[in-house]
């Protein structure tokens, strides 16, 4: 299980102080019936660099620290440097290739691999509207303790998304892959996307299409599609609790149907 070697490499890169976790203090919220985890900053002089600042690639080369294991042909796991849950890792390609670009079959070949129980979650975020902080593709890999979190949140925001329940294979994450962009107008051409969330796990494709990065200065990518939330002080606190979970996430695509 690969989850024990990222395990073992995240006590390597702590002794070395190459990853640098951000420090939170965790809260937990039911909102229709699901469990949201808000992880308030706690302030230090750790500050995860956004893809707009980021001079260079930090995925080539990457840090030895970073490297957990080859993934044939084309991928490499890696911790992620800056985590807000333990274990969080990164599905990242070789040779660089745009993050905004569409996912190959070689991305979901590889993705679907590292997806082997209820608890491990993918998400994707294409594009800095999307929540990308990085340009260079990769995909992230996390494991839930409410397995059920993600799909009881897709359920809530499936008419506004695209959402397919069952097992998933290589030949039905192209196809619904496919699916979705045309469905959102997404392919804007060739080489690049409109921007989205993707979230996957063994019996979940959920596409997210976003056109915002953000509702009052709260960030989001696909972290918190899953129901975890990053914010920076109470005030952002008080003001997503009397929001509300699923409506913010509503209001990230809301007005874009099907």
């Amino acid at each position: 299980m690969y989850w024990q070697a990222v395990e073992q490499q995240i006590e390597i890169a702590l002794k070395t102080k190459t990853l640098q976790p951000l420090t939170t203090q965790s809260q937990s919220f039911l909102d229709n019936n699901i469990h949201f985890t808000v992880h308030l900053r706690v302030p230090n002089k750790i500050d995860k660099p956004h893809q707009s600042t980021q001079k260079t690639n930090p995925f080539l080369p990457h840090e030895e620290a970073m490297f957990v294991k080859d993934c044939p042909p084309s991928h490499k796991l890696l911790l992620n440097k800056f985590p807000v849950l333990k274990p969080h890792a990164l599905l990242c390609s070789n040779d660089f290739i745009s993050q905004q670009s569409p996912l190959t079959e070689s991305d979901f070949s590889a993705w679907l691999e590292h997806l082997n129980s209820p608890y491990d979650v993918g998400f994707y975020n294409a594009g800095p509207i999307a929540g990308a902080s990085q340009g260079h593709r990769h995909m992230q890999l996390i494991r839930l303790a409410h397995s059920d979190t993600v799909t009881a949140i897709a359920k809530q925001l499936d008419d506004i998304s695209f959402v397919r329940f069952g097992p998933l294979n290589l030949a039905l994450c192209i196809k619904y892959y496919q699916q979705a962009l045309q469905q959102f107008a997404l392919n804007n051409s060739d080489i690049e996307t409109g921007a989205y969330n993707l979230i996957i796990h063994k019996d979940l494709f959920w596409l997210v299409p976003r056109k915002t990065a953000h509702i009052e200065s709260i960030f989001a990518n696909g972290l918190n599609f899953c129901g975890h939330f990053l914010v920076k002080d109470e005030a952002h606190l008080h003001w997503l609790k009397e929001h509300g979970f699923i409506a913010f996430l509503r209001g990230l695509c809301q007005d874009l149907h099907k």
